[in-house]
Parts: structure tokens; sequence; C-alpha cells
């Protein structure tokens, strides 16, 4: 199912950069993905709730890993058929993208399966305005979003 967040976080639809021209390829595909999960998350940490975008977790999941396995794909054939001189730049390039993909899949899955593992993730990722916080399941919205407390300088010296 087609949510907001999930709009929000692939477009609006996911593989069509794909079937509109291959050109996308040459484009930054992971910059595109990583920017709208950046984005997404500061939405989030904005706005206090992290439940829509868990919600959209499984697309999400399957948006990541088709986009990796269609950049797959295509270097086994760029890499088979490319000619005899395969295009190195195009090449690097779409590897460069699937590494990037595949490094932030790895970031968020399978870590994430709940929703505080997202909030957690979310802490990692994004510190909250001042006086703000995401709500978990176990939050009835009193708390404040945890922080990574510093250490206490030793008393007395």
């Amino acid at each position: 199912m087609f949510t907001s967040v999930l709009r929000e976080l692939a477009g609006p639809y996911p593989l069509l950069p794909f079937v509109q021209e291959p050109w996308f390829l040459r484009e930054p595909i992971a910059r595109h993905i990583l920017n709208a999960w950046d984005q997404t998350c500061l939405r989030v940490a904005r706005g206090g709730s992290a439940e829509d975008l868990h919600a959209a977790r499984d697309d999400y999941h399957a948006v990541l890993l088709g986009h990796m396995r269609i950049l797959d794909g295509y270097l086994i054939l760029m890499r088979r058929f490319g000619g005899e001189a395969p295009q190195s730049d195009t090449i690097d390039h779409i590897a460069l993208n699937r590494e990037l993909l595949g490094r932030h899949y790895e970031s968020l899955f399978p870590r994430w399966q709940t929703l505080d593992d997202l909030t957690g993730i979310l802490l990692e990722r994004t510190p909250p305005p001042p006086g703000q916080h995401v709500k978990s399941s176990f939050d009835t919205g009193s708390q404040p979003w945890p922080t990574r407390d510093k250490p206490s300088p030793p008393a007395g010296n």
C-alpha cells in the first residue's frame, strides 16, 4: 500500500526512474534515496511521531531491495555485454550507487523490526530540536526525547 510516507521516501512510483529512461542510472540514485530518508527523519523528529514511518517499513524495505537488485542486474549486464571497452565511468557510478544503497540498507535492516527500533535509529541519526521527542510504543507523550548524556566531570577537581 502506498502511503504518504512511502511516497516521500520513494517518489510517486518506486521504479518510475527505471521505467522512464535508463539514463537515471547515471544520475545520483543513491543520493536521491538517502536524501529522502534524511528529510523524512528530520520531518519525523520535528513532528514527534515515528508511527507513520514505521507503518511504511515493509514497503521501504521492498523499495531498497528492488533498487539494489536493479542496479545489480545492470552491473551484471554491463560487465558481461558492455562491448569490448565497457563504459567504466558508468559501471563505476552504478557500483557506487549500489554500494551506498547497500550501506543504507545494512544500517536499517534487519535492526529495524519494531517502532522502538526505529525510534533508536532516528535518535542516532537526527537529534531532535530542544523540547521535542519521538513517540515510541511505550511513550505516553510526557517523556522528553531521550538524549545521550555526557558523563559529568569529576567533582572536587
